[in-house]
């Protein structure tokens, strides 16, 4: 059985309009009347015939921008996580404020700052030093079966091949082939941005389906069943995994420039 991610339906850079974050207006400026630049300014969002209220704060220390919203229920209008409506959130206030005319300029650097810090903090949170014997997935695969399995998993393991075109309904991270016995890893997790961890836990949890193989009950086949999610679970970085996965699913949506044997469902 496959790990498939739920994706949106549209390109990744067409994302924050693809969210519908809502029409935005800000408010008047609210400078600070100490040494220290700073800036208050309120907006709104209108959503669904909804107002919801917020507030972006500029000031000189880090972070030099924070943004916050009233209105708790705005986020549960999205099915992706807060942590990443909020940023598109963030990028779109920001860019507004940058347009505007009678902005001071000493606030508009220190958002311009901000920008670059946060894709600064991001490229180095994303780049991992790893090589290429890292991402060998027969030593992995070895490796765990050892450590995990007992060395009772029988099957290949190989890595599958991309295709040049956006993922339009969703990612597949890996499969397995009962029949054949064949592990088929997603080449878009050879990419550098993408943390070992979680190539790992894909390779793992392939290995998972041959341990606690599917059943049949109800009339419904039960392929996380509560014995295949506890063995899944053994894996000594399944939370860090996991985590990197629900904030960062979508990056994997663009075709790497590597190709290899195609993934089957």
């Amino acid at each position: 059985m496959a790990r498939l991610m739920k994706s949106l339906k549209t390109p990744v850079q067409t994302l924050v309009k693809a969210l519908n974050l809502g029409i935005l207006s800000l408010g008047k400026c609210q400078m600070s009347t100490s040494d220290s630049v700073a800036l208050n300014r309120m907006f709104t969002l209108k959503k669904k015939g909804m107002d919801y209220v917020g507030q972006v704060r500029v000031r000189s220390e880090n972070p030099h921008a924070r943004i916050e919203v009233f209105n708790e229920s705005y986020f549960e209008e999205f099915d992706q996580p807060e942590a990443l409506v909020r940023d598109y959130l963030t990028e779109k206030v920001l860019g507004r404020l940058l347009k505007d005319k009678e902005l001071p300029e000493e606030v508009k650097d220190l958002i311009q700052e901000h920008i670059e810090y946060q894709e600064l903090l991001t490229e180095k949170k994303e780049t991992v030093l790893i090589s290429s014997n890292d991402r060998d997935l027969d030593k992995i695969f070895e490796r765990f079966n050892s450590e995990y399995f007992d060395n009772h998993i029988q099957a290949e393991i190989r890595w599958g091949r991309d295709v040049k075109s956006r993922n339009k309904s969703g990612f597949r991270y890996g499969s397995y082939d009962e029949q054949k016995r064949i592990i088929r890893i997603h080449p878009r997790l050879k990419q550098d941005f993408v943390p070992i961890s979680v190539l790992e836990l894909t390779i793992y949890h392939e290995m998972c389906h041959q341990y606690a193989p599917s059943y049949k009950r109800n009339g419904t086949w039960q392929s996380h069943h509560p014995e295949f999610k506890k063995k899944e679970r053994e894996y000594k970085n399944f939370k860090e995994a996991r985590k990197w996965e629900k904030h960062n699913w979508h990056r994997l949506l663009l075709p790497s420039e590597e190709n290899s044997e195609s993934v089957t469902a």
